[in-house]
């Protein structure tokens, strides 16, 4: 079935905007400067989001002249859900996995654009109430219950330590708890493996049990830990010994 000229020329338009390279031809004939305009305005609408979250993946793959063409096949896809702005840094991220950009030449990639935009959506995270019925101090019958905006996560590469002035983070699994602090502000702790066992494992199981899977028979330092990563606003509370 034919294409309606209607959508003919939507697919126009996206196409001036998104392709690396703008079209020519029928419908831009006689329209091209104003249209060239158009693209010149519209264009880093979507580009502009991306280079303010994500300016240390900007600053290493400008490194090698590689942020262009990158963006350009991100655009390209035509993979953003949607016209609002926080939709294309995840839609970003959702492409780097789907395609594998990249990988061969920074195997760290999208473990870093992924910490870029999990710095964010922590920061601006819905402010929620904490739930209801929760202790301040941990028993062994306890679970772990994060705040809501709290993120624990492992990467294969130091993500959390690369900058624009040095953007290649070394290889080494880390595991890092992201969180808000009681001013608001985005924080990190670089976990060991059995704190982020413990967090993990403490949020579903009673502590008592993963303290002992974990052969730790002094609990004290541990309930220590607990609470201060409450008073620091990345655990909400405790659940009730029992519940």
């Amino acid at each position: 079935m034919p294409e309606s000229r209607t959508l003919h020329l939507q697919r126009s338009l996206a196409a001036l905007v998104l392709d690396a390279v703008p079209p020519s031809g029928e419908p831009f004939d006689g329209l091209r400067e104003g249209l060239l305009a158009y693209r010149d305005l519209a264009r880093p609408s979507l580009v502009d989001p991306l280079e303010t979250m994500f300016p240390v993946t900007l600053a290493l793959l400008e490194e090698e002249h590689a942020w262009t063409p990158c963006v350009d096949a991100f655009l390209e896809a035509r993979c953003v859900p949607s016209q609002h702005h926080r939709d294309i840094a995840p839609a970003f991220l959702g492409w780097l996995a789907r395609t594998g950009w990249g990988l061969d030449r920074w195997p760290f990639l999208q473990e870093l654009v992924h910490w870029e935009l999990l710095e964010t959506l922590v920061y601006r995270f819905e402010d929620l109430p904490a739930p209801e019925g929760l202790a301040p101090s941990p028993g062994p019958g306890s679970r772990v219950v994060l705040d809501a905006a709290t993120r624990l996560v492992s990467y294969a590469h130091a993500v959390h330590l690369a900058s624009e002035a040095a953007p290649r983070p070394e290889p080494g699994t880390v595991h890092l708890l992201a969180y808000r602090d009681r001013e608001g502000l985005f924080e990190t702790l670089e976990l060991t493996p059995a704190t982020a066992y413990l967090l993990t494992e403490g949020a579903s199981r009673p502590l008592g049990e993963v303290l002992e899977e974990l052969g730790i028979a002094d609990t004290g330092p541990s309930v220590a830990f607990l609470e201060d990563l409450r008073e620091t606003g990345a655990i909400a509370g405790f659940t009730l010994a029992g519940r």
